[in-house]
This record gives C-alpha cells, structure tokens and sequence, in this order.
C-alpha cells in the first residue's frame, strides 16, 4: 500500500522558497484550507509532478513547465523548481526527487529546461532503469486519476455510461488496470501467443515430410500471412487509442469552452449570412440603378397622362375630319349611295347631316389634318412608351427591399460585434484550431476503423482457412507432428481456460464494485427513494429508484455522488491502494450531501487530502462529523499574489 509521509517545495507554483507539508500517518483525514488562487491546485499538481514528471490543467492538458515555477522568483532572475515526495510502500521508504532547472539565463520556453529526477529507496539511489521499474510498479499514471483528482475529472465518468464515448473507454481500460485485470488478459495473451507458436512449429514439421508437405506448406503461408495481419491490426489499434486520447482530449477542451464554440459557430452563421446579403444587396441595387433610368417618367407621369388625354380628344376629332372626308368622297363617286366602309344604305338625311358637317373642309385642309394625326399618333405613342416605364410600384418595392436588407445586415453586424466582445478573452485561433482538429481526428478515427474491421475480418478468413487444413492434417497422422500437436493442444485449452477466466473474473468484479458503489451511495446520497446503483460492462453506474426504475438523467452533483462511490469501490476492490488527494470536492454540492462525503470518507480509503476553501467545507463541520478520524488541518496562507506560506493549523 502507497502511504505519503511529506512533500517539500522549492519555487512551485505560488510556493516560494522551500516549504514543507507533512501528511498524517495514522488512518484519516486531512485537510487544506486556501481560497481561490492561493495554491491548492498546486499541492496537488506538485505530487502529480513528482511521480510522472508533468502538470496537468483544466481538461487534462499539459502545462507549460515553463510557467509553473514562482513568478516572484523569476521576476529577480530565479528560475526553475524541485518537488521532493516522501512515501512508503510494501514495506521500503522513497524519496523521490524531481527537478526542473534552466539551461539559460533567461528561459523563455519548455525548451529551455532541464527536467531530471532520482528516487532513493531506504536510503539508496536507485538507477535510472530500476526507478522507472518502481515506480511505474508504486504508482502507474494510467491509473492515477482514482488517487489525485479533482471536481472536473470525477465529472468525466458520467462517459462511462455510454459505450460509444472515447473517454469513457479509456476510463473503463484505467479501471480494469487498478483492479487487476491485466493480469489475466496478459497471460491469455501469452498463451495464445504459445498456442501460434506452435502451430507453426507443427506446420514445420509437415513440411519435412511428404505426406504432408503441401499442407505443411498452406499452414506456413497461412501463418506468415497471419503474422503480417496482426502487426498490421496492432498498429491500427495503437492509432486508433492514440486518435480516440486526441479526440477525448479535444472533447474536454470543447466542452469546456462550449458557450465560446457556440458563440463562435453563431458567428460564423451570421458572417455568412451578412455576405450572402450583401450579394443580395448589390444585386438589388444594381437593379435599381437599371430602374432609375426612366424614374423621371414616375415624376411627370401626371403631366403626360394629361398630355395623352388631349392628344387623344385631338386624335378623335381629326380622324372624324378624315374619315367623313374619305366617306363623302367615296359617296359623291358611288352610285348605289352605301357607306364604303359598312355597306348600308345612306339615308338622304344622313347624307345631309355629313355633308352639312363637312362643309367647311376642303382637300387642302383634310391633307393637312392628316398630316396632323400621324404627328398626334406619334406623340401619343411615344407618351405611352412614357407611361410604359412608370413603375413607381416597382421602384418603391426595390427601395423598401433595399432598405429591408440594409437593417438587417446592420443588426447582424451588430450581434457580431457583441460576440467580439464577449470573444475578446478567448484565443479565437486556438479555439478554430481545436474544432477543425477534432473533425479531422473524427474523420481520421472513422478511416482507422474501418481498415482496422477490414484487417479484423482477413485475420478471421486465415484462422477459419488454418483451421480447415489444420484438420486434415490431423487426419494424416504423422509420428513426427504428435509432440508439436500435443502442445498445441495444450495451449489452446490453457488459452481458452484464461478466456474464460478473464470474463469470469471481470463480472466478479463488477458485482462486487456495484455492491460496494452501492454501499457508499446509501451512505451518501440524501435521496431516500433512491436504493442502489447499477453498474454495467463499462462500469458505469446507474440510480436505481425504490420502485426499480432507473433515473436516466442526474444533475452535476449527483454525478459527482456517483463518481466518488465508483472511487471509493475502486479502493475497495483494487490489488493496489493509496491515498486519495481531491481538490475541491464540494463545490457542486449541496451541504446535505457535503455532510455525509466528510462523514464517508474515512471508509473510501485508508489515507485522504482535502484541498477546500473555508466556504466549501467549514472547519466546524469537517472537525464535528470526523472527530478523532480528522488528522491534522493546514492552511495556505497569502504572503502576496504570487507568495503562499503553508502553515499547519492547531487546535
């Protein structure tokens, strides 16, 4: 079991000069108070410092090294840090020593660090080889997030209840290697590997003999064929992990600035919009500009209407001139006294009343009235041409869409603006770059998939085709294969026996990391409708209600409830135990359910590290419901805004 004794700091962090804080080793509690900013992230990044040699930030990202030692230190020319961590395991004391000093004077990247590191184990210095051997066997990093953590990363275990989150994968894969079950699927692997082996050996030995040659020959293909394939398949499946980390990693880092992506993605619809609109815009006024051409025939539209309608009157009366000329003409030379025009008979009255009304024209005067109507048909057809182009309806329709347009595409710029506003703190670029990457690393996933599915389905063929002249090379016998076929034999039975061992053992293991999640859960939650959780094959665990009803859909906070009954059966169940270091652990929380965690700890592990400001745990409550199992309590105490003492705290 990993118990820690002492962490002492040189320039960490907020933690200037070298200070020290020792950790109780009796079974319990300990707290350290801070408020925000004074360094508790810090204390807890300092222990991860020390056994994997990097600091992570929000979302699980690697930070700078560069930006991690004392900024008042740095600012007088001091630069770099050391972290030293003193625990105990199976029986030996460490003490684990991590440095990171600078190359150059003024260092102004990563780059420009050196990072080294030595563990001393009952006060002998371990070699290189041998310290990585130790601690990866005390502490590995694939299975820390179970011993330091914080609010944010209990809050990733909700992906354990979906089997299609990359993150919840690779959760469920930390899970299975803290409980042991690598163990197993190793040695299954090895006896396969074993059972191959042989087979090939065997194929060998078919070669050799003529019988069985031709399907000696097929098997060593067969096999060669195989050997190729599964190194093929083991290379996509390390792309594959390594995309599905990036892409878990790129998740965290969208969800966590989800409101600046959909600020972004709004923005990004809204520019296009307004360029689409502008478009629009041109082509309206362009349009426009072609109508206001003719826009003054809209302004003189009454003036010609007038205009046309005397010309019209003077139209009708000179055309009665010509045509009563024309008709009396006609008349005078016809005999049969009929209109020339309609054929009917010409009363003698109505020749009268004709002649009577022409009696003043003369031929002269008729010429010149025709001369006169074909000038009047001219004006009045150019009037309507005029009048034609009087579209005034049309124009005010362009002028209101026009306008229409213009405040619309001023509002949009005016949203945009805001959001540049509300963008102004955020690293745009690094944000477009994080989306863009994660579609890639999505698109990239996809391709790896399936190639991999493909690679999958040719190694099925070959097994299924080794198979099939595997037996019918049994069936020919052979002195020469007995004692390859014998082991063969052997090793698919001890291969087939850890197969089923290894599903045997994780459902085990699922049952009893339901009960005891179950056990911390009835412990923890104020709920009391609320009876058990339900896990499943990824370890996720759901509510169970009274009535047996599961609650599909939980708050924050009781996802925060849940996650820490998942830990505290981890540490339960698990081969490996140590302590637990959480920063603040209650700021979701209600102080019903803060209660009952502080009451609960003690039973989750043997040794605790609360990092909390006063607000999120009041020393009154932590010193009532713990009592003697509460240790010892340190506080952080504010020197400057870079300068941060640790003190304990006496009764």
């Amino acid at each position: 079991m990993l118990v820690l004794k002492a962490l002492t700091l040189e320039n960490f962090g907020p933690f200037k000069g070298r200070q020290r804080v020792e950790f109780a080793q009796d079974d319990g509690v300990m707290i350290i108070y801070g408020e925000n900013m004074r360094g508790k992230t810090s204390l807890l990044n300092a222990v991860r410092f020390a056994f994997f040699g990097r600091v992570i930030g929000r979302g699980s990202k690697a930070t700078s090294i560069h930006e991690i030692g004392n900024w008042e230190e740095a600012a007088v020319g001091k630069y770099g840090f050391q972290v030293e961590l003193e625990f105990s395991s199976g029986g030996h004391d460490y003490k684990l020593t991590r440095t990171c000093r600078a190359r150059v004077t003024t260092p102004t990247s990563d780059a420009d660090y050196q990072v080294d590191h030595f563990l001393e184990c009952d006060g002998d210095v371990l070699g290189p080889e041998q310290t990585s051997t130790e601690l990866a066997r005390i502490l590995p990093e694939q299975i820390s997030r179970f011993f330091l953590f914080d609010g944010e990363l209990l809050q990733e275990y909700e992906d354990l209840l979906s089997s299609e989150s990359d993150m919840g994968r690779r959760i469920s894969e930390a899970i299975e290697r803290i409980l042991g079950v690598p163990v197993l699927t190793s040695s299954r692997a090895t006896a396969l590997r074993m059972k191959e082996r042989s087979e090939k050996r065997e194929a060998t030995a078919a070669q050799s003999d003529q019988k069985t040659r031709e399907y000696g020959n097929q098997l060593a293909d067969l096999h060669a064929q195989r050997d190729v394939l599964k190194a093929d398949a083991a290379k996509l499946k390390t792309d594959l992990d390594g995309l599905r980390t990036k892409k878990a990693t790129l998740e965290e880092a969208l969800k966590r600035k989800e409101r600046y992506a959909s600020l972004m993605e709004k923005k990004d619809g809204l520019e296009r919009l307004v360029s689409e609109q502008t478009e629009r815009l041109d082509t309206k006024r362009q349009e426009l500009a072609a109508g206001m051409a003719s826009a003054w025939c809209t302004l003189l539209a009454p003036q010609m209407r007038d205009a046309a309608r005397r010309l019209e009157t003077h139209r009708e009366a000179l055309e009665a001139t010509v045509t009563r000329w024309k008709v009396l003409q006609e008349l005078k030379a016809s005999a049969t006294h009929s209109c020339p025009t309609c054929l009917q008979k010409i009363t003698a009255e109505a020749r009268a009343a004709l002649e009577e009304a022409a009696s003043g024209d003369d031929e002269a005067g008729v010429q010149e009235a025709r001369e006169e109507l074909e000038r009047v048909r001219r004006r009045l057809s150019a009037l309507s041409r005029f009048l034609d182009d009087d579209r005034g309806d049309t124009l005010k329709i362009r002028w209101e869409a026009i306008d229409e347009l213009e405040v619309d595409i001023a509002d949009k710029k005016g949203q945009i603006t805001e959001i540049n506003k509300q963008l102004e703190t955020v690293d745009e670029a690094s944000l477009r770059k994080d989306k863009t990457e994660y579609e890639q690393t999505v698109r990239a996933i996809d391709t790896t998939e399936r190639t991999l599915t493909d690679c999958e389905e040719k190694l099925a063929d070959n097994k299924t085709g080794a198979e099939r002249i595997q037996k019918r090379l049994d069936r020919l016998g052979g002195n020469d294969l007995q004692g390859e076929r014998a082991r063969r034999s052997l090793y698919a039975k001890v291969h087939e026996l850890f197969d089923e061992a290894v599903s045997a053992y994780r459902d085990q293991l699922r049952r009893r990391v339901e009960a005891d999640a179950t056990k911390h859960f009835r412990a923890l939650t104020t709920e009391p409708d609320y009876r058990s959780l339900l896990i499943n094959d990824s370890y996720g665990l759901t509510i169970v209600h009274k009535d047996g009803s599961l609650i599909p859909v939980r708050s924050a906070g009781a996802e925060h409830v849940v996650a820490l009954c998942l830990v505290g059966a981890l540490q339960n169940n698990a081969p490996l135990q140590g302590p637990i270091i959480i920063d603040s652990p209650f700021g979701r929380l209600d102080r019903g359910h803060t209660t009952n965690i502080v009451r609960a700890l003690p039973t989750m592990a043997k040794q605790v590290m609360l990092l909390v400001y006063e607000d999120e745990l009041p020393a009154g409550l932590a010193r009532t419901e713990l009592k003697g199992q509460l240790k010892s309590e340190w506080i952080l105490v504010r020197r400057s805004a870079r300068h941060t003492e640790l003190a304990e705290r006496k009764s």
